[in-house]
């Protein structure tokens, strides 16, 4: 693959290329909206480590602008039964953001936070509570993060939650999407537990006003900080690991 096809594409998890946009300049900022989105992550991260008590691994956020109609066969996860936890940025600065778990490592991290040693106690109701409070927290930090950073006001509706097969969860979003552009531009990182089961993914899909507001102000921020101090601000390493807590881990069975 030459350079400047690389530079188009993106490869989802069975390897396969698909094309990436940017390199037509519908997203001219990609390394700012990239910065912003490290920032915002890695917060996010130390706020799932706190809930869990536990390590946990990110790994180096990605910025995809690809067809909109391929963003299922980006991810290639059809019909995994997947938990989603909903908010929104409304107003002009719109933001669509899910928090993406399998279904049972949802079920799993539910038990962690209402200390409940067995799966089979927990039931809709707590797990929904559990669900929605960690989603709050973990995009909280996040928003909060990026907005501490740019000065700009980032508020979210109460959370929801929602179970059903990938692709139906997203294609709400997609069709919304699709109306506003051929493009969708999405942030996505993943949230690994370190024991070795499956995190979770956070995706965003920003309007193109608030990839706008965002890149304005974190442009102002940076021409008006010294290079170390900008460079400090936005680092953040690949697969880089948050260790809050070193409280024992409850055992699920």
């Amino acid at each position: 693959m030459n350079e400047e096809l690389a530079e188009r594409s993106a490869t989802n998890s069975k390897g396969e290329t698909i094309v990436n946009a940017f390199a037509d300049d519908r997203c001219p900022d990609k390394e700012i909206l990239q910065e912003l989105g490290n920032i915002g992550a890695g917060h996010a991260a130390t706020s799932l480590s706190e809930i869990l008590r536990q390590q946990i691994a990110i790994d180096l956020p990605k910025i995809h602008s690809v067809p909109t109609h391929l963003v299922p066969k980006l991810y290639e996860r059809h019909d995994v039964a997947t938990t989603a936890v909903y908010m929104q940025l409304l107003g002009d600065s719109e933001c669509d953001i899910l928090l993406l778990f399998e279904k049972e490592e949802a079920k799993k991290i539910a038990a962690m936070m209402t200390m409940t040693t067995s799966l089979e106690d927990i039931s809709s109701e707590m797990e929904m509570s559990a669900m929605q409070e960690l989603g709050n927290i973990v995009i909280g930090s996040f928003l909060s993060a990026i907005s501490d950073f740019t000065g700009v006001q980032l508020m979210p509706t109460p959370p929801q939650l929602s179970t059903d097969c990938f692709d139906a969860l997203i294609d709400n979003f997609l069709v919304k999407q699709s109306l506003l552009s051929d493009i969708a531009i999405i942030f996505d990182t993943e949230f690994k537990r370190t024991d070795g089961n499956v995190g979770g993914t956070l995706l965003l899909f920003p309007s193109r006003e608030l990839q706008k507001v965002l890149v304005q102000k974190a442009k102002q921020w940076m021409e008006g900080a010294t290079p170390s101090a900008a460079e400090k601000s936005i680092e953040c390493p690949s697969d880089s690991i948050v260790n809050i807590s070193d409280a024992p881990k409850k055992e699920i069975e």
